[in-house]
């Protein structure tokens, strides 16, 4: 139950909790403090969670009684220290919960209370804090374009059993269905479920929304997950490729322009049943790929995935049949509500936050300069994906103005991300040896013969 649904208690209007896969959601009544107090009644909720995130995408909460969360909290905020974060919160912050991201924990009775992060001083949105620059992103594509954007993803997972070794198909298919129902339960409208294709393969398909709902959502799926298989003795692995030679995991995003009730992406005469918006918007997706990738994609282990020629989607090309493009259009979904794009790099590591608002300003770009996407038939893209995190990194470096120059992300902000993937994952990984890489020295130690004749 979230806060919305709270609302549509007795003495309520009925509010609708999420955005419809047709288009955006109807108007609703704003949540307020009361109907948080009505969630906690209702519930028997005994804790409240104050969740935020850091800059890499890592969830962090703190929690209070419930009978202590007062409506001079959600006012005033709660004064945090960042030391223990650490990173770019190395200072005194002020968390602020937000009444339209409030949802029921469905593994006990608390409350999840996702807050921006602000300066205590001035009150006003830390440079580094990820929600905000989300926000700042959907804001802005709102108010150049007159429209807005609806988004959905598709976070993917391998579940494990306790050797290690993929879950079986009635293991994975029964999690699925725990996890959909956990989600159900706090609050997430569940579309549909399925496993596949790989052996312990799964997602469960959250209901489309705004950016920033979304973004939350996906920060709940995780942990959900992440609750829902410690209890069952399994493990859920959002790696990208957390097996040598097994499935490959991602979060595909699917992003539509909705004005008025009508779906911008739509035209049915144009290619694929797209409009020049929408293929432009893609286009500016493609034109970024690499840089997009450093978001999207944020982890070495992420270019094990995105791979040319191992089902990656590597290929910057727009197409609705090529299962390697990096952009598509779902060609199954032909009526003019379901149009959009789906874009196929990023990966469950990704900070959703960025990822998402990354992506925004790409595809706003796209639109703004007037890009044209290559399409099936047609010659792909001079750009291509970057076959490793440092790759990405070195691209985003160079190109980093359609982020910045509007003001959403900082050059501060993307050399702080920057200088975090390098810090968490180019440099350890780049110092140790790999196992595969000590298993080959061993073999140079080795005196081979055999079958070997002497002529």
């Amino acid at each position: 139950m979230t806060v919305a649904e709270a609302a549509a208690l007795p003495n309520e209007a009925a509010v609708p909790a999420a955005v419809p896969s047709t288009g955006p959601a109807a108007a609703v009544s704003p949540p307020s403090f009361e109907s948080v107090s009505r969630l906690i009644a209702a519930r028997g909720i005994s804790f409240a969670e104050f969740w935020f995130t850091d800059l890499g995408g890592y969830p962090w909460r703190i929690a209070m009684a419930a009978d202590a969360v007062t409506e001079k909290l959600f006012s005033s905020g709660l004064t945090l220290d960042g030391q223990p974060v650490g990173g770019a919160w190395d200072g005194v912050m002020l968390l602020q919960p937000r009444f339209d991201a409030v949802y029921a924990d469905p593994s006990g009775p608390s409350l999840t209370m996702f807050c921006d992060i602000l300066d205590p001083s001035s009150r006003a949105p830390m440079e580094l804090e990820p929600r905000h620059v989300l926000e700042r992103a959907a804001n802005l594509v709102e108010e150049r374009l007159g429209a807005k954007l609806v988004l959905g993803a598709e976070p993917e997972f391998i579940l494990l059993q306790p050797d290690g070794k993929p879950a079986g198909e009635r293991v994975v298919w029964d999690f699925l269905r725990g996890l959909a129902l956990a989600l159900g339960e706090a609050g997430v409208k569940v579309d549909w479920f399925r496993t596949g294709p790989a052996s312990g393969q799964g997602r469960v398909q959250m209901r489309a929304g705004a950016p920033l709902l979304m973004a939350d959502r996906v920060m709940l799926y995780r942990q959900c997950a992440s609750t829902l298989s410690r209890a069952q003795g399994l493990k859920v692995a959002f790696l990208p490729r957390p097996l040598a030679g097994g499935g490959t995991p991602g979060m595909p995003i699917h992003l539509a322009l909705w004005k008025d009730g009508v779906n911008l992406f739509h035209d049915g005469r144009g290619w694929a049943l797209t409009s020049p918006l929408c293929r432009s918007f893609a286009a500016g997706l493609l034109t970024h790929l690499r840089s997009l990738a450093a978001f999207c994609a944020p982890t070495s282990n992420s270019y094990r995935r995105l791979i040319s020629g191992v089902s990656g989607p590597t290929s910057p090309l727009l197409s609705a049949v090529d299962r390697a493009a990096a952009c598509r259009i779902p060609a199954r979904c032909t009526s003019p509500g379901s149009r959009r794009v789906k874009f196929c790099c990023p990966d469950s590591t990704a900070n959703p936050y960025l990822a998402f608002a990354a992506v925004l300003m790409a595809g706003l770009d796209g639109i703004e300069r007037g890009l044209e996407a290559p399409v099936d038939g047609g010659e792909p893209m001079r750009v291509r994906m970057p076959h490793s995190l440092e790759g990405a990194l070195d691209s985003l470096d160079g190109d980093r103005a359609y982020l910045t120059r509007t003001g959403v992300f900082t050059d501060r902000l993307v050399d702080a991300w920057i200088k975090d993937r390098w810090t968490r994952f180019v440099v350890p990984i780049r110092s140790r040896p790999h196992p595969w890489e000590l298993a080959e020295g061993e073999e140079h130690g080795r005196t081979r013969g055999g079958d070997a004749a002497i002529t």
